[in-house]
């Protein structure tokens, strides 16, 4: 709760293979730090809550809906609550920093 180290001091830990994460949890927002390793994809998933981030290093491909796009550093997105989404990343990691409503 209230202030966290800068996101490249975050102790990122294991969530997934080739995911690590950081999270934390309000009443109503989760807020998560994410690294995805190379070579990674999610081919896509959905939400009942809206989600939005920023990546803060690397690339992503990210697919919202229909609309596809290439997505690098202070690049941001908005995942509008029950759109079909997903991600994929290429040779190097990509390190997002993610809110979704709760």
């Amino acid at each position: 709760m209230g202030f966290q180290k800068s996101v490249n001091q975050m102790n990122l830990q294991e969530f997934r293979p080739g995911i690590r994460s950081m999270a934390e949890f309000g009443d109503k927002l989760v807020m998560a730090c994410m690294e995805i390793g190379p070579e990674k994809e999610d081919a896509g998933h959905q939400h009942p809550v809206d989600q939005c981030g920023i990546v803060i290093d690397g690339k992503i491909q990210m697919f919202i809906g229909d609309t596809r796009r290439m997505l690098e550093a202070m690049d941001t997105y908005f995942i509008p609550a029950g759109v079909i989404h997903g991600w994929k990343t290429f040779d190097v990691p990509a390190r997002i920093l993610d809110v979704s409503a709760k």
